[in-house]
């Protein structure tokens, strides 16, 4: 082999070396921790969309560059946002939410908005925010501030995030009741993005629709307060009835006690009296049958002497001839 010919395959060699060189760097590309994306021809403009590519280095080749998304929270802040409240008393709110892109759904989204998603993400929670503040009393806005919160937060992530779980609901968390993923149409979806937090900011009623507002509410208490004293009157004259009723079921109850106690122990008076005179009797025909008295006129003698027997305070004095006692 001659040297000019050696000279030229040391010279393909460099070449090929120094293309190597150059062109290795340049097929690497990078996706940053918070971005997630596509693989794009540069060439032709043409993106992948069967891949995801989160964090990392990846050779791609020299013809190739990434097309990226941010896969960190996206911060939206809306002010003063003019609603209708179930009253039909015009207020403004002024909200802020959290969102994140979901890799499984990022085709989709790249397909419906490629880069241009945000301000669709603002119109749509715009739109959700009206819808369910027509659901809102005044009166919620003014005094249950969490509840209110809560029901804009689930309005919000309902429209924008869809009715479809998440792909694996073990690494991100899925909602309740939600579609699972492999049943899910794009219609499902939403604008196929995430939003995990809600800030109801600030609510505001303006002058003369607050005045109007502070009106029907004195006329309201003004109102419900003449229904309670009335409904106290009615009340009172209720309880007083109630009283007369219980008194007088009382005091018929106390007469037909004190009724029923004189009967009770007039009877057993009577039996108490009965009971001693048998029981005098049956004590008598035993003495008179141990004394051996037989006649009616000594009987009624004995009777006699025993009564006055039991008079204490009598004095007696018997008279032989006569027979007679007197005090």
């Amino acid at each position: 082999m001659d040297n000019s010919v050696k000279m030229l395959i040391l010279g393909g060699c460099a070449l090929g070396a120094l293309l190597l060189i150059i062109i290795l760097p340049m097929s690497f590309g990078d996706v940053e921790y918070y971005e997630i994306g596509f693989a794009k021809q540069k060439s032709t403009g043409k993106v992948d969309t069967t891949k995801v590519y989160t964090m990392g280095r990846y050779l791609i080749g020299p013809d190739y560059t990434f097309k990226k998304f941010r896969s960190d929270a996206h911060f939206e802040k809306l002010v003063k946002i003019g609603v209708f409240t179930k009253d039909k008393i015009e207020v403004e709110i002024s909200f802020a939410f959290q969102y994140f892109l979901k890799a499984e759904d990022l085709h989709d989204l790249h397909q419906q908005y490629d880069l241009f998603y945000k301000p669709i993400v603002r119109s749509t929670a715009n739109a959700a925010i009206k819808s369910i503040a027509a659901d809102i009393t005044i009166s919620d806005y003014l005094r249950k501030r969490e509840t209110v919160e809560n029901k804009l937060f689930k309005a919000v992530a309902d429209r924008l995030g869809g009715k479809c779980c998440r792909k694996d609901c073990k690494v991100n968390k899925c909602r309740q009741g939600c579609l699972p993923y492999r049943d899910c149409k794009k219609s499902d979806k939403g604008v196929f993005v995430d939003v995990r937090y809600f800030q109801l900011l600030d609510f505001d009623i303006h002058n003369d629709v607050k005045s109007r507002y502070l009106r029907q509410v004195t006329e309201r208490e003004q109102e419900e307060e003449a229904n309670f004293k009335l409904k106290e009157k009615i009340e009172r004259k209720e309880t007083d009835r109630l009283m007369n009723t219980l008194q007088n079921e009382a005091q018929q109850i106390k007469q037909n006690a004190s009724a029923e106690s004189t009967v009770i122990m007039a009877k057993a008076e009577a039996d108490a009296l009965v009971q001693v005179e048998q029981a005098r009797n049956t004590g008598l025909a035993q003495v008179f049958t141990s004394l051996g008295i037989k006649t009616e006129s000594h009987k009624a003698s004995y009777i006699y002497l025993t009564a006055l027997r039991q008079q204490h305070k009598a004095k007696i004095n018997i008279n032989y001839n006569t027979l007679m006692a007197r005090d």
